[in-house]
């Protein structure tokens, strides 16, 4: 059976319930989301239900979706961290700029 790629590009905020629990069933989270589901009347069902938060993608590119998925799943997530950058003297018209510290100069 083939398969469907379905990518939600809408949010979900201020749909009906309904709408709501649909991109769930099919496990979309979030706008920009992208699953691979078999092809069958139940999912067109669903698809055709919320036809206007989501995205219908022929099966062509599954393998290279389904990869990607794989690759972005398996790479570890990037930490941020906070940056230690003083800034001293003072900005342009005279405001002050704050300090590591956090009390202006």
């Amino acid at each position: 059976m083939s398969k469907v790629v379905i990518r939600q590009f809408k949010s979900a905020i201020g749909q009906k319930e309904s709408a709501r629990q649909t991109l769930e069933a099919l496990g979309l989270r979030r706008p920009g989301n992208v699953v691979v589901r078999e092809d069958s009347p139940t999912v067109r069902g669903q698809i055709r239900k919320i036809a206007h938060l989501v995205r219908v993608h022929d099966d062509r590119r599954t393998g290279e979706v389904e990869v990607e998925n794989e690759r972005r799943a398996a790479q570890p997530q990037a930490t941020a961290k906070p940056a230690e950058v003083a800034l001293t003297g003072r900005r342009r018209h005279g405001k002050p700029v704050a300090t590591k510290s956090g009390s202006p100069s």
